[in-house]
């Protein structure tokens, strides 16, 4: 795929994610795409595969909302095999406050597909309004059946 379609490609996905729908992105990731956050904060992860990126990331922080996710690309870049996304995401949380980061991915694409996510964000107001990662798995684990 040229850098051009892998950026169409993302552009589609933030379309749908504009109104809540996050099936676009679910659709354009390999099964073993890995989601790496390096941050120095509670959240920061490498993780491995659809499975455990839902099981372990995509679960417990979607259990803290009280609103469906949105999130708006507000530009995008790409060379070779990877776009970069600068982003704003917001939801209502169960807690209160909205949680409105700013982000910057980065997609790395093989075979026409997601094969990696670099995800950078405000830290700080990650921990501020979601708290920490531990509690959050903590409390999405006891409230679901193993």
């Amino acid at each position: 795929m040229t850098a051009e379609a892998n950026k169409e490609t993302v552009r589609a996905i933030y379309a749908a994610m504009e109104r809540g729908d996050l099936s676009a992105f679910r659709d354009s990731v390999h099964p073993d795409y890995v989601w790496r956050k390096p941050a120095l904060s509670s959240w920061a992860c490498e993780l491995k595969g659809q499975e455990a990126i839902q099981r372990e990331l995509i679960r417990p922080l979607f259990a803290l909302f009280a609103s469906p996710y949105t999130a708006r690309a507000i530009n995008l870049v790409a060379e070779g095999d990877q776009v970069v996304a600068e982003v704003r995401g917001d939801v209502a949380t169960k807690q209160g406050p909205r949680y409105t980061n700013h982000y910057c991915f980065i997609f790395r694409f093989r075979d026409g597909r997601i094969a990696e996510v670099v995800e950078y964000s405000d830290t700080d107001h990650e921990e501020r309004v979601l708290g920490s990662y531990p509690d959050a798995v903590a409390a999405y684990r006891a409230k679901t059946p193993a």
